[in-house]
């Protein structure tokens, strides 16, 4: 059958997510300048106007006009396609969005399909977990993005192609946007969100209001003892289930304080977020890809974790013990002491080099394409 895509690619991609716009900005970046795929396709849900590297774009539906009318979409593109990309992010964790990758898959060429940069897990139910061990054995090649992932398909896919690699957030450097920082930098930025309950981003009022209060103490805590103005980057625009909701509530319990705070609406491109990431002093991240962009930056982050990827990155880079800080027991005299310091003499570093993580993100495709050694063509320098 004539195949009209050299491949589809699949993620929560259009969403306004800054992490997903990342993902989605280096997956279609590697798939045409590593995998050489003249003609690809990329499925977008509601932003259909933003630039994403890809030659297709798929209209995807927030709001469906029948039931199934997305799967519709994706099988068409899939039967269309020579092989589906599934690019970066926590993807493997609800047996029916595995269910439909695997049919995705096999609508195109299982064998050809890859799964790069993904996080595996946890799973929310058993059979989650049976659908990802036939994920992983049907797709051609997987690439996981940390320790964890990997140890979890062993375990239930020992037979499966599975690599450790990297994050996909590194390939943004290799950009011909992306410009090194060279101004003075200013300011401490905040990415901050909620922490959702279930799959529909319900959340725990109670928990949001008191971690609501804790903010309001850091920024108050900062501003008194740096005197630098505070940034709320909000990285996920959704209308519903975005960062606003957090920020504005926050805004609004500083308006008696007199301080330099304001808020950093979302932006889709994410080589402009990178490169305004590079004017901050210091990043205080719940946001996983807040971190990792801040690190890519060159920007000092302390990475509030509230969920298992967050710690899986700071053991993936060799973040300092003091720069990881647990959202249930969340320090504010901690992170305070830490940026007041690091900004009155200098930052802690992560033990891997930037280079060595553009490297290992590269190592996503090469591994799988030993001939061409492509890594080596690109520096972050």
């Amino acid at each position: 059958m004539f195949k009209k895509y050299d491949a589809y690619l699949v993620g929560y991609y259009g969403m306004r997510n800054s992490g997903d716009d990342a993902l989605m900005y280096a997956t279609a970046w590697a798939a045409k300048n590593i995998l050489g795929c003249s003609n690809t396709k990329v499925g977008l849900y509601g932003d259909y106007t933003r630039e994403t590297q890809s030659d297709n774009q798929l209209p995807l539906k927030f709001t469906q006009q029948f039931p199934g009318q997305n799967r519709l979409l994706h099988y068409k593109t899939a039967i269309q396609s020579k092989r589906i990309i599934f690019g970066g992010g926590s993807v493997l964790h609800s047996e029916h969005d595995i269910n439909l990758k695997r049919q995705l898959m096999s609508l195109a060429n299982q064998k050809k399909s890859l799964a790069v940069g993904i996080g595996i897990g946890p799973f929310n139910s058993v059979m989650a977990e049976k659908s990802c061990a036939k994920f992983l054995d049907e797709c051609g090649y997987v690439g996981v993005r940390d320790h964890a992932s990997l140890a979890i398909a062993q375990s239930i896919a020992p037979n499966a192609n599975v690599h450790k690699t990297f994050d996909l957030a590194p390939l943004l450097l290799c950009s011909k946007q992306y410009k090194a920082p060279t101004k003075e930098r200013k300011g401490i930025a905040l990415t901050l969100c909620s922490v959702a309950i279930d799959a529909m981003g319900n959340t725990d009022q109670f928990e949001e209001e008191k971690r609501v209060e804790q903010f309001v103490q850091l920024i108050t805590k900062l501003y008194a003892k740096t005197g630098e103005p505070i940034t709320l980057i909000e990285f996920n625009g959704h209308k519903k289930l975005g960062d606003w909701q957090i920020n504005n509530t926050i805004i609004t319990r500083l308006l008696d304080k007199y301080i330099p705070v304001c808020i950093k609406k979302y932006e889709p491109n994410p080589i402009i977020l990178l490169n305004q990431l590079s004017g901050y002093k210091a990043i205080v991240s719940m946001r996983l890809h807040g971190a990792i962009l801040g690190y890519l930056a060159n920007t000092p982050v302390l990475s509030i974790n509230y969920h298992s990827k967050c710690n899986g990155w700071c053991d993936e880079v060799g973040m300092p013990e003091n720069y990881r800080i647990d959202l249930l027991n969340l320090n504010i005299e901690k992170i305070v002491s830490q940026i007041t310091l690091g900004i009155s003499t200098t930052f802690q570093q992560p033990s891997l080099p930037i280079n060595k993580a553009l490297k290992n993100s590269l190592s996503n495709w090469s591994i799988q394409n030993e001939q061409l050694k492509f890594y080596r063509n690109y520096s972050t320098i």
